[in-house]
């Protein structure tokens, strides 16, 4: 569908609307960066979102957990596929990743071999206040290791009109840290506690209890490189020259060409994902300045709670909004509160924490809620 030159400045039209909801139970092909969860490609997913948690890195170390072994961080499954859906979207329409909700059936363990499965669930209308009528997309993807459902991501896209790229953020400079702001952040950084083998006993957790930080940045060129080893982006971020021909299988129809974005997104010039790294690209696109991946910073609030559960609790879920940007130099400061105790039927003492994070400018870029199954001294 082409769309006309003049796009109208109050958001998408009826008939914008009406053909991406068209695509609702629409599945896609994906491109799986990784199929195994290998010692590498585990190593390399921790180290990209600065995870150096022993139970996700170190063999001796996991061997003497109730794992016996190695696992995956919870959100190991973007390095699967990346889980961003975008279907039947019109030319001329932006998308933007706006937050997701995870669900963990348990976790990926040393040398299991993993699936992805993509479709768009929902379509739901909304209003933007600044980009006017538009529309969020639902991408469900399933992870399976055999027959077996691991886990849910449901990433979710605002689709809205092209025209607002430039109006939805002002352009803005990379912080520059005085040396005690630095100071600040080296020292935040080295506080990190991770739980570990120190189990946390439901009978001891109460609301209000404060989930310790953890410090992200400044973010920069390197930190992007080090994620994308880990968890490359769409299945075009690619060499050139396999870029190149994936763009032709693209063109031609090719039964192996991912299509859980629209063609538009696999064939621009200057290529879209280079906004996570170029100025002026991420400017045209409507952002700050080069910024990070909505699936980073969702696996940053993982992070968080990770460190603050031990190894003998389970991550169950996780919704995450993202809010504002995270450009190349801000600094994230992660932490959040337990809000809510409860007895869950099938997984049994449970606690609430919600999370946020906030920026060196004082701002809070996201916010999420997790829900953790806890061990308990004590079971009825």
């Amino acid at each position: 569908m082409t769309r006309p030159a003049t796009f109208p400045t109050k958001g998408l039209s009826d008939e914008d609307v009406a053909h991406i909801k068209g695509s609702i139970g629409m599945a896609a092909v994906v491109v799986q960066w990784n199929e195994e969860a290998s010692s590498d490609s585990i190593r390399h997913y921790a180290w990209g979102i600065g995870d150096e948690n022993p139970l996700w890195l170190s063999d001796s170390y996991a061997r003497m957990t109730r794992f016996g072994g190695r696992v995956a961080p919870p959100t190991f499954l973007y390095s699967i596929c990346d889980a961003e859906v975008a279907m039947g979207i019109p030319e001329g329409i932006q998308t933007i990743q706006v937050g997701a909700t995870l669900e963990f059936r348990r976790p990926i363990r040393l040398g299991e071999r993993v699936w992805a499965r993509t479709f768009v669930e929902d379509v739901r209308e909304r209003q933007g206040r600044r980009s006017g009528r538009g529309v969020e997309q639902v991408g469900r993807t399933d992870y399976l290791v055999g027959g077996e459902l691991v886990g849910t991501v449901r990433n979710r896209m605002v689709c809205v009109d092209a025209w607002f790229r430039g109006k939805l953020h002002e352009p803005r400079q990379p912080h520059v840290y005085t040396a005690d702001e630095r100071e600040r952040i080296r020292r935040g950084i080295l506080a990190e506690e991770i739980r570990g083998k120190g189990t946390r006993f439901a009978e001891f957790v109460s609301v209000g209890d404060v989930v310790p930080e953890v410090v992200k940045g400044p973010l920069d060129l390197l930190t992007m490189t080090a994620y994308y080893a880990g968890a490359i982006g769409t299945a075009a971020y690619r060499g050139v020259e396999t870029r190149v021909r994936q763009q032709e299988r693209i063109k031609t129809g090719h039964p192996s060409a991912p299509t859980n974005l629209a063609a538009e997104h696999f064939l621009a010039e200057p290529f879209p994902g280079l906004g996570h790294q170029d100025a002026t690209v991420a400017r045209a696109m409507g952002m700050p300045g080069p910024y990070d991946t909505g699936n980073q910073r969702v696996a940053w609030m993982a992070h968080c709670l990770t460190n603050w559960m031990g190894d003998d609790a389970d991550l169950l879920s996780l919704a995450v909004s993202i809010k504002q940007p995270n450009i190349f130099g801000d600094t994230q400061w992660i932490g959040g509160t337990v809000t809510r105790r409860f007895i869950d039927k099938a997984h049994g003492a449970c606690a609430e924490v919600t999370l946020s994070a906030v920026n060196q400018l004082g701002v809070e870029t996201t916010t999420a809620v997790g829900v953790v199954s806890l061990a308990q001294m004590c079971s009825s």
